[in-house]
């Protein structure tokens, strides 16, 4: 996979019904560490392979991959 743009980040990031607050806390960020993984600016800062990958997992738009809920007894 390629690294993911600012512009896709955040696409993928609103795809997932995800706030920054509520993805910088599920990444484990800084809400301020997030916000630069959607800047296009110099102080940018891209995904990882893994994290752009479960980004997209997490918004349905993964190529490859779906995620499907557990059916819990």
């Amino acid at each position: 996979m390629k690294t993911p743009t600012p512009e896709e980040v955040r696409a993928a990031r609103i795809a997932a019904g995800l706030t920054q607050q509520a993805c910088a806390k599920r990444f484990g960020y800084a809400l301020r560490s997030w916000q630069g993984k959607e800047d296009s600016g110099p102080s940018g800062r891209a995904l990882s392979e893994g994290e752009h990958e479960l980004l997209l997992l997490l918004a349905g738009r993964h190529p490859e991959f779906v995620l499907q809920r557990r059916k819990l007894a």
